[in-house]
């Protein structure tokens, strides 16, 4: 455990030079050289973890209250911390590309330090047992990416966003911190093992735990509804920020429903269908807004509570095998969920960083201005594209594999026949359907982006991102192919977090003994032949064409001989006839000015946008919360006599409670 602390005192050391230097080159440097420092220094002691090597144990002795912190790394936190910090370095990486416009005018060591703050707190969070000090980590990884997502803190907007993400994180603190105290109460110790006895007993306490622990959880990780604050916090943040928050920092929040429920021993049926269900929600939800978009981090954004539902199904799935004793499901679903993490950390940091390229190129993530990007940027349109396809569950790439598994599970037939079997059916149903809508909007997305012409002539492309951001991307394409073409590697990582779900069941098996993960090396090598076929004909039609000049025709357009970049498909044309089946769901504002007269003036437009739901009701509640509150104040008297009795009133009142508390002390 030695090397973690030294770990912890890199980051340290890299923030302190990160603030001190005075070159924003030489601090984006310190920082990735200490995260660098920091990243091995983390491997080295978590690597032999997962490989099986055994948990490592420690403890340090602290002042009142906490008074010893028990440090405890087995497979579930080495998993998370195994790729949290690397993903951290090359954010960092990428950051430092990213944030070379603003080099001569901003002071950017603030930023590379609060990113070396964040990686600290993944090790507070990721091996710590004692519930103060991962309400530090908890509440050190809140702030921080609260301060980088409010960079361009001069914007109403950006800091309207930050607000959002600190009031909605710090409701899911106060949830958190309420189950703690409850359980407290019932232990009177604050480590995690502690919790156990309490939460293996069942009953009605237990249960009111549980729900607020889940309920912290998803806010924490964007679960709908609770995830309002994720759009607009990745809309306003700068793309590295956007990207680790969706990759990495929000995932805390399903590693600590994981620790609850090794904690849980086996839980009740119905806490397995409450995850489900509560995850199924997110995934339909989330893929649907995915569609309306047309802000492309805020896409993206979505995308996010759509993935963390597709993990959390994995997760309930596990649950209702550990309800009724049946290890295949527990082993599909965990395996499934766990390395969907694992997944979606590669591919939403990569279209993230691919979204932020465009964004450094036009000035814009705007679907509706934006098009023929490919010409110019052909590596950030392959890395999109590349993302895309994973994010959409498609074979041979990453995202397809840990579906697969999930899917297994749903289907396998080790739930009970009827109603049990027929809802997991359904479950399966859904995942097929937010896998085809996913399709829909990655498609959308990518080709209103990427293919045709500007839809608006004032954008202006600079051209392809430097090689600090484009290096990032490659890397990550890289990690996505990897655990596409190669399952396994992937099925290792996860293999020993996984098999803590399975401890104390009678004939549990891994899921890489299981036939449904025997069909991922068919799989694979149909999805690497397919490459490589492709791969070869790229080829020959460039051996054919070398030297020759691409030939320009007039394509046939129904008589439109000079298109206009006006005539193209916008995103919102793209979509409409899909939204339009759920205008309940995605609603839209319309603002317009439609030309009027046989000569109509230069000026008319159509635009339109996406508006969350529930945050939209949200906000009326509070309008109208605001109306009652003003509604009464003003039938309260406004005369000096009534302040002073309502004063006097409330301090007999305080008076009262003092006494009777101090009587019952004695």
């Amino acid at each position: 455990m030695t090397l973690l602390w030294l770990a912890a005192l890199a980051l340290l050391v890299g923030a302190a030079l990160s603030l001190g230097l005075k070159d924003n080159e030489h601090r984006g440097w310190a920082a990735i050289g200490s995260q660098a420092v920091a990243t091995a220094l983390v491997l080295i002691e978590v690597v032999p973890v997962l490989l099986g090597g055994g948990d490592l144990r420690s403890s340090v002795a602290w002042s009142f209250p906490i008074d010893r912190i028990a440090v405890h790394l087995d497979p579930l936190g080495a998993f998370f911390l195994a790729w949290s910090l690397p993903l951290t370095l090359v954010g960092t990486v990428y950051a430092l590309g990213y944030l070379r416009p603003w080099f001569r005018t901003r002071n950017a060591g603030v930023q590379f330090a609060l990113l070396n703050v964040t990686s600290l707190s993944f090790i507070l969070i990721y091996t710590v047992e004692s519930a103060f000090v991962f309400l530090l980590g908890w509440e050190i990884a809140a702030v921080a990416a609260w301060l980088l997502v409010v960079w361009d803190y001069r914007n109403q907007k950006i800091r309207f966003a930050g607000f959002n993400y600190l009031v909605s994180t710090h409701i899911g603190l106060f949830f958190l911190l309420a189950a703690f105290m409850v359980m407290y109460s019932q232990v009177g110790s604050m480590d995690f093992q502690a919790f156990g006895p309490f939460l293996r007993t069942p009953g009605p306490l237990r249960n009111v735990t549980f729900l607020l622990l889940v309920t912290s959880f998803g806010l924490k990780s964007a679960f709908f509804p609770f995830h309002t604050w994720l759009p607009r916090a990745h809309s306003a943040a700068p793309a590295h920020v956007s990207a680790l928050m969706s990759g990495v920092i929000h995932k805390a929040g399903l590693f600590g429903l994981l620790r609850v429920t090794l904690l849980l021993g086996a839980p009740e049926a119905w806490m397995g269908w409450y995850v489900l269900g509560f995850s199924a929600l997110s995934v339909l939800l989330g893929v649907l807004y995915t569609t309306a978009q047309r802000d492309l981090k805020r896409l993206l954004g979505y995308s996010s509570t759509e993935n963390v539902g597709i993990a959390g199904m994995g997760f309930g799935v596990g649950y209702l095998g550990l309800a009724w004793h049946q290890p295949a499901l527990v082993a599909l679903g965990f395996t499934g969920g766990i390395l969907h993490l694992l997944n979606h950390a590669f591919f939403k940091c990569l279209l993230f960083y691919a979204a932020g390229a465009v964004y450094r190129a036009t000035h814009t993530v705007d679907l509706e201005r934006l098009g023929g990007l490919a010409r110019r940027m052909p590596w950030t349109a392959t890395s999109f594209l590349v993302g895309g396809i994973a994010i959409s569950a498609l074979p041979p790439l990453n995202g397809f594999v840990s579906e697969l598994l999930i899917y297994a599970g749903l289907l396998d037939q080790g739930a009970p026949a009827g109603i049990e079997r027929g809802l997991l059916v359904l479950g399966a149903a859904l995942l097929a359907f937010a896998g085809g809508v996913s399709a829909l909007a990655m498609t959308r997305a990518f080709g209103v982006t990427f293919l045709g012409a500007p839809r608006d002539p004032a954008v202006h492309c600079d051209g392809e991102v430097p090689r600090s951001m484009r290096l990032p991307m490659a890397l990550l394409a890289l990690g996505v192919l990897a655990l596409g073409l190669l399952p396994w590697l992937g099925l290792a990582v996860v293999e020993q977090p996984a098999a803590l779900f399975l401890a104390g069941l009678e004939g549990a098996r891994p899921a890489t003994q299981l036939g449904a993960a025997a069909l991922l090396g068919p799989v694979a090598g149909v999805g690497a032949l397919l490459l490589l076929v492709l791969a070869a004909l790229a080829a020959v039609r460039w051996w054919l064409q070398r030297g020759a000049a691409a030939p320009r025709r007039v394509t046939w357009g129904c008589g439109y001989t000079a298109p206009t970049p006006r005539m193209q498909y916008t995103g919102t044309a793209f979509s409409s006839q899909f939204t339009g089946i759920f205008p309940t769901v995605l609603r839209h504002l319309r603002r317009e000015r439609l030309p009027e007269g046989p000569f109509p003036p230069p000026g008319d437009h159509i635009n339109t946008h996406c508006v969350d739901a529930v945050e939209q009701r949200m906000f009326e509640v509070m309008g109208e919360g605001d109306g009652l509150v003003t509604r009464l104040a003003r039938q309260i008297p406004v005369e000096p006599r009534f302040s002073l009795a309502a004063g006097l009133v409330v301090l007999l009142v305080v008076i009262g409670m003092v006494l009777t508390a101090a009587g019952g002390g004695r």
